[in-house]
């Protein structure tokens, strides 16, 4: 296509975003509750107290602060415009604005595709790998049913990231995930098989650039919100958690209301990374030929990143996102020489999360408690398989024929 088209299209996408949140008339959102009254408070002239902010009392934001950045800055327009309070307008301008996310996104997709097939998706093809993440029905839930507007920003960082580490970039993929992390904390989980990959190798080197940038990014990004409000920083980012109720979507249905309901309300985040070091190691000791290059390092992140939805005390839809997304890529870059079988195992990654999306999304309402139970054993029951069958085919090389 021709430049002038390629903006065109671009154009369109993002108009659609505004029309979109113009149109939405859904409940309030996490960008309601949480980002709005965060980016007041900055507007208001304290932008290193986002953190005080509270919905029911005890539930905080937990993500970093970098997201709230081109958040603010597009508040301070609609303010100028006096569409601050007026819900409808100022949805319109945000979706619009921050649809430039979801097509860095799908960009940084759809260029790891082409480098993982060595071949450029060229007309028609390519326009549709862009469509299948830029217009996924997770994206759309994640970003305007849920008010996730950082999300399709943290995942193309993360993407970036992943590229820069197989170019042998460490420093700039350590400030990739970095930047992901002050984004969104969840990008921490892609960190976790890479990091185990480089130091499985023995490439002690590239751990520590990688590992010693991204800290730093992540201190610096948290060091001024640490120094003005150390309580409010600690309680958002790390201790407020434990404090929420068991919810929907997991396995854990089935000790709500028993004895052992603490340990998923306390220990959840550490079911998770626990998980996730259990998946890491075994197909990364398994694969001898695995590197951060390879195709299958983005089937390994894809295995990953469903041990959130697999393992968390509450699985909100957009948490498959990331495994959609990482999916995706794996699916769509491998090969045409691949076996079918191969492929078969790919394309049901995003088919799970989207299904995953709409399971979950299904039992949502107040009105649908007495279907969580019912809804978290079927959704439990359909990853744990398939977790399983994803990470034995990761475990075995791809013959080309």
């Amino acid at each position: 296509m021709t430049r002038a088209a390629t903006w065109a299209l671009g154009l369109a996408y993002a108009v659609a975003w505004a029309i979109a949140g113009w149109l939405w008339n859904g409940p309030p959102s996490d960008l309601d509750n949480f980002f709005l009254p965060a980016v007041r408070i900055v507007l208001s002239g304290h932008p290193l107290l986002i953190y005080t902010v509270r919905y029911q009392g005890i539930i905080a934001n937990d993500n970093g602060p970098l997201g709230l950045v081109p958040l603010t800055a597009v508040a301070a327009v609609v303010s100028q415009l006096g569409w601050l309070n007026d819900e409808r307008l100022r949805r319109m301008l945000i979706m619009g604005a921050f649809s430039i996310f979801s097509l860095l996104m799908a960009r940084e997709a759809v260029d790891a595709i082409d480098r993982l097939r060595g071949a450029t998706l060229r007309g028609l093809p390519r326009l549709l790998a862009y469509g299948v993440f830029a217009a996924s029905p997770t994206l759309v839930n994640a970003v305007l049913g849920y008010g996730h507007v950082e999300q399709p920003m943290t995942v193309w960082l993360v993407l970036l990231a992943v590229r820069l580490l197989a170019r042998g970039r460490s420093a700039g993929a350590g400030i990739g995930f970095g930047l992901a992390i002050l984004t969104r904390s969840l990008a921490a989980l892609p960190v976790i098989p890479l990091g185990l990959l480089l130091l499985v190798r023995g490439r002690w080197r590239a751990l520590v650039v990688l590992g010693g940038s991204a800290a730093l990014t992540i201190a610096f990004g948290l060091l001024p919100f640490l120094l003005a409000d150390r309580s409010d920083t600690i309680y958002s980012l790390v201790t407020h958690r434990a404090q929420l109720p068991v919810g929907g979507g997991s396995f854990w249905q089935l000790v709500v209301g028993t004895p052992y309901q603490w340990l998923p309300q306390r220990w959840d985040v550490l079911f998770v990374l626990g998980l996730v070091l259990l998946l890491s190691l075994t197909v990364i000791a398994g694969r001898r030929d695995l590197e951060p290059s390879s195709p299958d390092i983005y089937g390994l992140l894809a295995l990953t990143g469903l041990a959130l939805p697999l393992l968390a005390k509450s699985v909100w839809p957009y948490y498959f996102l990331d495994a959609y997304i990482f999916g995706t890529v794996w699916w769509l870059g491998q090969a045409e020489p691949l076996a079918l079988r191969s492929r078969l195992v790919g394309v049901t990654v995003p088919l799970v999360a989207v299904l995953g999306t709409l399971l979950t999304e299904y039992e949502m309402p107040a009105s649908a408690v007495g279907v969580r139970l019912f809804e978290g054993l079927a959704m439990g029951v359909i990853l744990s398989v398939f977790v399983a069958v994803l990470a034995i085919r990761l475990l075995r090389t791809p013959i080309r024929v």
